[in-house]
């Protein structure tokens, strides 16, 4: 694990540097957001396109500095490989959207509106496959009141936020599949919905728990 953060913080300042490199050759104005069907609805300035480089690069960083200051940063030694993967993906995953607006703004064709649904959905499924591992902290995770009194509550609703989150990860890819605003809003249902039901869900199990 120690060698892929090693590899990743190399990808993240080649990224940085590569973008560096290319700032040039970008036309003064780039898009940087598309609707859900894949047309571009924002364009900005070249050199946002340095910020959007930065961004893995400084979440490298708050992901190296979190289990660093969080009160309970011993159960990160616990779920590291949880932590480790999602650190990992998540990098990756910023890097390529970073590389795919470069390309579109160079003419070459990616269609963002089925990229970028699709990786943000494969990394709510894995998210979800690696939730029931996380264990209790003040930063990564399902962080309700009730969640961080009790281990109990903790892991049961990490374990139903696991299947929750698979399934906002195959709504998302079929959003970009599909690439109809009435699936996006689907998506944003199920998601604000979901958020609800688990804290909730997180409270009646504390109130049980107090009841017994």
């Amino acid at each position: 694990m120690k060698k892929l953060n090693i590899l990743i913080l190399i990808l993240c300042i080649l990224s940085l540097a590569g973008q560096l490199l290319l700032l040039p050759k970008l036309p003064d104005t780039i898009p940087i957001h598309w609707n859900v069907s894949g047309e571009i609805d924002g364009y900005g300035s070249k050199y946002t396109s340095l910020f959007l480089a930065a961004i893995p690069l400084l979440m490298y960083g708050l992901f190296e500095l979190i289990p660093r200051i969080d009160p309970r940063k011993q159960n990160y030694e616990k779920h590291q490989k949880a932590y480790t993967v999602v650190r990992i993906l998540t990098s990756l995953l910023f890097i390529a959207l970073v590389w795919a607006t470069n390309a579109v703004a160079m003419g070459i064709p990616v269609d963002m509106g089925l990229a970028a649904p699709v990786g943000v959905g494969l990394l709510f499924l894995v998210i979800g496959n690696y939730m029931p591992q996380i264990r209790p902290n003040y930063s990564f995770g399902i962080r309700t009141p009730w969640t961080l009194e009790s281990p109990y509550v903790w892991k049961k609703t990490h374990t139903a936020g696991g299947v929750l989150f698979c399934i906002y990860g195959l709504l998302l890819i079929a959003a970009g599949i599909v690439q109809k605003e009435w699936m996006m809003n689907l998506f944003l249902a199920v998601l604000l919905l979901g958020t609800a039901a688990l804290t909730l869900y997180s409270w009646l199990l504390f109130r049980r728990e107090q009841t017994k």
